[in-house]
């Protein structure tokens, strides 16, 4: 529900002495009242500053101080401001009021209750407060017995403003808009000036198509408040709404001609000329405001910004480069910095964005633009680490910033700390509701961590305030399919179709749904039917190959994709899709073609550079497979995968220190990569065992007891140590693996030549020989037959 009508107190003025504090603190008071009726903010704001000189415990001067910022949509500052009021005054029923209002916006019920009836402790029937509670009411659900209530109450204060406007709400909500309508002009006949009376009035006329009405309240905001350009914002949109935009145009210059300083409002004119007019007047309203304004930084950025949205990197750039020339060190002239080397890491010049980042950092290490970027870099590279620092960085400066709170949340799952990544995402919501990605991704977390329950909630909540949220929608299907909930999922797929009738997402969702019931015709389908909506994406294609193979009907699949790179040749995924099938059905020479084609169309999709490169390794060709990779690694220096792959044709080459060089790659990429960490580890005790290479191993492999107790890295850790001559600790770890893992070769190797290693002969017999009866190979099956046969009788 959102209502909420600011009240102004009058404050009585206490003459003394001429001169005396008490006197100036009055005459400022009056001052910042006047500046604030007469919308001039910044006045009022330095009027308020001299009033706290005096006496910084004046409650009144910071409720004042409170309602500036709220008309500046300061919101979170406002609502410091009045929570200090009550901590001056904790009797101050105005501030309280309005304190309640901001929680009632924030759906916190119990606060909006508590703060509420503060209030009612001292003035029992106050309307206000009981305008909140019956608010709080309708806001669980209750709405028949809340519009019971409120049209009781405005029985008794009939004019009150706040009343008034939250029965018109309650009738909004049921579409019993001449009733609200009624109620609001009720309350302007005693309040004709009442801001949020002629808010909620407008919004009202506009929802019932009273396009003459709702001008009508617009102007009457505007004679009330000529200074205050929202007003004449919300007029310009009406007659933009009404299909006269020159009406609206000419709204906007007025605005202009009333504040020729503002900044903001030659930028919302070049916005509007933009989408209503065309790009070259856009243009020249923004020119000839840097003109007027050559002060102004805001406005150059503004031109740079017009630029990119037209495709016109090079004059965006120039405008960039010019604000770093002009401004150098400044904030500003940083700010371009970092602008440039977003455009450069998008261009693909990570190395150039990398550098410029730098730049700025080492002159202002806390730019929170800077560092947000640099962030976001890390991010991409899957360097949760990096990441981790640069948001916790921006985030002790500037605490409240939602978005980051949700990236470094983002990063904390990168680096596997997923309480953490949790608590970052708890942390956004609480600051912004609105976080709509941060609700999703708790919603994501309690699924992975198997609190189906729980997800749900947080997606039922969400789809409350925002029911067409497809990508909600499309999550509580996946959680429907998961919990095999048939009934729930049949339900979640027609409010899909509600909220986007032949979309992609309902037709991918409808799909799922039929192939997890067996419905398989009807899957493909409804496939069939995603594909041919979005041609060009991979998952509606894939999904309905995979349903291909799944039946068996590999020669229909290929058929399928071989017609589909006919009429499109440089279709983005057709190639890839065609290699994979035909290298899954035995061709690989064709598949060789494929590969080859779909990496010289897309060659930034790596899944075809890891489908050739492994499609050589199968024909034992790692030479082969090698100069593929490289290929794509090239095209894709930072994927984690064609590292990985490489590693392993260089090993199956036989090329030690290639290979290790490719497992840095990777863990240079992902310090997490366990995988990379183990393999390498055991390269280098293998195939090095050099001082130096051990402790490298030991460094990879020491957290591997606590972080990944899987046996196999158990047994990495355990033969390391045993390299290292810690053979007490590396028998209690080889042990323990071999406990977890008894049959595996390798783990019975290594044990059984660590118990030969502290002469544990029958011991080492035993598991020795456990290894050699095994058929599968293992590297140190020659030195288990020879210690074997030593250690005979």
């Amino acid at each position: 529900m959102n209502y909420k009508h600011l009240i102004i107190v009058s404050m009585a003025v206490v003459l003394v002495a001429c001169g005396g504090p008490e006197e100036r603190k009055a005459k400022y008071l009056t001052k910042a009242q006047d500046y604030l009726t007469a919308g001039n903010y910044p006045k009022a704001r330095v009027a308020l500053r001299n009033v706290l000189k005096i006496d910084p415990k004046d409650a009144n001067a910071y409720f004042l101080f409170a309602q500036v910022e709220e008309k500046e949509k300061n919101w979170r500052n406002a609502v410091g401001l009045y929570q200090e009021v009550v901590e001056l005054d904790p009797t101050h029923s105005a501030a309280l009021i309005t304190l309640a209002k901001y929680y009632l916006e924030a759906r916190l019920s119990d606060q909006v209750l508590a703060t509420a009836d503060k209030v009612l402790a001292s003035d029992p029937r106050n309307p206000q407060a009981g305008a909140l509670k019956i608010a709080v009411l309708a806001l669980e659900g209750s709405l028949p017995e809340a519009t019971l209530k409120a049209e009781t109450l405005a029985k008794e204060f009939p004019t009150e403003p706040d009343v008034a406007i939250l029965l018109a709400t309650l009738y909004g909500q049921q579409q019993r808009t001449a009733d609200a309508v009624t109620a609001l002009r009720q309350a302007l006949d005693a309040h004709p000036k009442d801001m949020d009376l002629l808010n909620n009035l407008n919004s009202i006329l506009l929802q019932t198509k009273d396009l003459a009405g709702a001008e009508s309240v617009a102007r009457r905001m505007i004679d009330a408040e000529p200074t205050v350009f929202d007003h004449r914002l919300r007029l310009a949109r009406l007659y933009d709404e009404q299909g006269t935009p020159d009406r609206a145009e000419t709204v906007l210059r007025e605005a202009i001609a009333l504040a020729p300083q503002s900044e903001e409002r030659r930028l919302l004119l070049a916005d509007f000329l933009q989408t209503r007019k065309n790009s070259h007047a856009a243009e020249q309203v923004l020119l000839e405001a840097v003109s007027h304004l050559s002060h102004s930084t805001k406005l150059r950025f503004g031109l740079a910004e017009f630029y990119l949205k037209n495709g016109q990197e090079p004059q965006a750039r120039e405008q960039y480069q010019t604000l770093i020339k002009e401004q150098k060190d400044k904030a500003a002239g940083l700010d371009a910095t970092v602008k440039l080397a977003e455009l450069d890491l998008y261009a693909g010049k990570q190395a150039d964005a990398a550098r410029q980042i730098q730049e700025v950092l080492k002159i202002n290490p806390r730019s929170t633009e800077a560092l947000v970027l640099s962030g976001r870099m890390a991010l991409a590279k899957r360097n949760g680490k990096d990441a981790v620092q640069a948001f916790r960085t921006v985030l002790h400066d500037q605490p409240e910033l939602a978005t980051v709170h949700f990236l470094l949340g983002q990063a904390h799952q990168v680096t596997g700390e997923i309480n953490l990544a949790k608590e970052s995402f708890e942390r956004a919501v609480a600051l912004y509701p609105g976080q709509v990605d941060a609700r999703r991704s708790l919603a994501a977390l309690d699924t992975q961590s198997g609190k189906p329950q729980q997800a749900r909630a947080r997606l039922d909540d969400l789809l409350k305030q925002r029911p067409d949220d497809l990508a909600a929608l499309d999550m509580l299907m996946n959680l429907d399919l998961a919990t095999n909930n048939w009934a729930d999922a049949e339900r979640t797929l027609e409010r899909l179709r509600s909220a986007s009738k032949d979309s992609l997402v309902a037709f991918m969702a409808e799909g799922r749904l039929r192939e997890a019931q067996g419905k398989l015709d009807q899957a493909g389908r409804a496939y069939e039917r995603a594909t041919a909506l979005a041609p060009n994406e991979p998952e509606p294609l894939l999904s309905l190959i995979k349903l291909d193979i799944a039946q068996g009907h590999t020669d229909r699949t290929r058929a399928r994709l071989e017609a589909l790179v006919a009429a499109q040749p440089d279709h983005l995924f057709g190639h890839g899709l065609l290699g994979e099938v035909l290298a899954m059905t035995g061709h690989p020479t064709e598949a060789d073609g494929q590969f080859k084609e779909a990496t010289r169309v897309n060659p930034k999709w790596i899944t075809p550079w890891l489908d050739w490169g492994t499609l050589w390794l199968a024909q034992k060709q790692p030479d082969q497979a090698v100069q593929v990779i490289q290929a794509g690694l090239t095209a894709n220096q930072n994927s984690e995968e064609l590292y990985m792959l490489l590693a392993i044709a260089h090993t199956a080459n036989g090329q030690v220190d290639p290979a290790i060089a490719a497992y840095d790659g990777a863990l240079r990429l992902n310090p997490r990569n366990v995988l990379a960490a183990n393999n390498l580890a055991v390269m280098l005790v293998d195939s090095k065992g050099d001082p130096q290479s051990l402790q490298k191993a030991f460094s990879l492999s020491r957290d591997f007891e606590k972080d990944a107790p899987h046996p196999l890295f158990l047994d990495t850790l355990g033969w390391v140590r045993l390299k290292m001559g810690q053979q007490e600790e590396a028998l209690r770890i080889m042990k323990d693996a071999v406990t977890k893992a008894p049959d595996v070769p390798t783990l019975n190797y290594h044990l059984g030549m660590a118990y030969f290693q502290t002469g544990k002969t029958s011991e080492a017999r035993v598991h020795l020989a456990k290894a050699l009866k095994s058929t599968e190979s293992f590297q140190g099956r020659q030195e288990a037959e020879q210690i074997l046969s030593q250690t005979k009788g």
